[in-house]
């Protein structure tokens, strides 16, 4: 889920990750199947509610052909990025 105040935009690995499904063609099932994971897993790893562990980014790797290390830096940057949005928004 993309999150927002007036100076941060938090923006989910998972939406890299549809662009991805998009330019391959594949479907939810497909990509949770390829990954190891249900529908309803693979859909909060696209909505930003689970972590993107080390495992899940070397799975993403093998099954989308992108390196772990990029999907892990798109978390780490997501996870700061609520932080910043939280505080500004006083969440936090």
């Amino acid at each position: 889920m993309i999150i927002a105040s007036r100076s941060f935009v938090a923006v989910p690995p998972g939406e890299t990750i549809r662009e991805q499904l998009a330019d391959k063609g594949m479907d939810l099932a497909g990509f949770a199947a390829r990954m190891g994971i249900d529908a309803s897993e693979g859909e909060a790893l696209l909505e930003g509610k689970t972590l993107l562990t080390a495992d899940a980014a070397r799975r993403l790797e093998e099954v989308l052909g992108v390196p772990a290390d990029f999907w892990l830096r798109l978390e780490e940057n997501y996870r700061e990025k609520i932080l910043l949005v939280q505080k500004e928004n006083g969440a936090a």
